[in-house]
């Protein structure tokens, strides 16, 4: 196809100063936008902590794990590709109703095992379901798996956060302080996510994984640890009596192990999009993204920090 002339002369080349421009232009307004909507979401989780109601912590975990639910199964392009969403979402809300419910005063044995519980019943409703219709190779099985997966992706994962809410944890002076750990966890979480976006925007040069997420670079992948890493000897000199599990060493291997896993998270969400051939998850926070995009890291280091927790509480 012939080239327009007119084309040529007026479409800068790459390296031009006016793409250069354009390109510094949008960085700087998708920071600005970024830095906004992560100021609204912070002062969001401090009004939940720093009221401590009950109800309020399992809305926040309601609207998040079912918005990166919805999200999810949204991502799927192929039409009639069989989700059974209404399933998923029933036993969802009992799950996360149930979950809370030892914060209300309400105790069973067989709550120990919500977990399995949760994932038994939505296998049994998806199978029942799948009866109506003609069977249809291996997409039977796909529609399956991906469904089953979903659930445990957006919600079991997630619901580590609430988990360690429930620790029985105390501050050096018999004081209840799982909440302070909570907070610990979600904000050396996102300083991961905010190190690894300013310094690959800024020196970001060498391609990390490049056929996963073209945007990740081993620049950005130190700013995440540095980034982790003061953030996490800052609360434990803020925090120290309130939260003595951590001590020094701890502060900084915990630090490292958050860091890691927390980008471990960021690339799962993008192998999840581009396998999908999906650009965006959703759209509700300016700069970050829909509620995949904004607990995508959490829910792969909040088991890794239940389990810490664990062992040395």
């Amino acid at each position: 196809m012939p080239i327009n002339p007119a084309d040529e002369s007026t479409a800068p080349p790459a390296s031009s100063p006016e793409a250069d421009a354009t390109a510094s232009a949008l960085k700087r307004r998708a920071f600005k936008s970024r830095f906004f909507s992560t100021i609204i979401l912070v002062g969001i989780l401090a009004g939940a902590f720093w009221t401590a109601q009950t109800w309020l912590y399992g809305l926040l975990f309601a609207v998040l794990s079912l918005g990166a639910l919805i999200e999810y199964f949204r991502l799927f392009p192929i039409r009639g590709f069989r989700r059974f969403r209404w399933q998923t979402y029933g036993v969802s809300l009992g799950y996360i109703a149930l979950l809370f419910a030892p914060l209300w005063g309400f105790e069973a044995a067989w709550l120990n095992e919500l977990d399995a519980l949760a994932v038994a019943l939505l296998v049994v409703l998806v199978v029942l379901e799948r009866l109506r219709f003609p069977l249809e190779g291996f997409r039977t099985l796909d529609e399956i798996a991906a469904t089953i997966f979903g659930f445990i992706y957006c919600v079991l994962l997630f619901s580590f956060i609430p988990k360690v809410l429930m620790l029985p944890l105390e501050s050096t002076g018999g004081e209840p302080s799982s909440h302070l750990y909570l907070i610990y966890l979600v904000t050396i979480t996102k300083l991961t996510d905010m190190g690894a976006y300013i310094v690959g925007s800024l020196i970001g040069r060498d391609k990390m994984i490049p056929h996963v997420s073209p945007g990740k670079t081993w620049q950005g992948f130190g700013g995440a640890i540095l980034f982790a890493v003061g953030g996490s000897f800052a609360l434990y000199f803020a925090m120290g009596d309130m939260i003595p599990i951590i001590t020094p060493i701890h502060a900084l291997i915990l630090a490292v192990l958050i860091a890691l896993v927390a980008v471990l998270g960021d690339l799962a969400e993008s192998i999840l999009k581009r396998s999908l051939e999906a650009k965006d998850s959703g759209h509700v926070m300016p700069g970050i993204g829909g509620f995949l995009d904004l607990i995508d890291s959490v829910i792969f280091t909040a088991p890794l920090f239940y389990i810490y927790l664990l062992i040395f509480s």
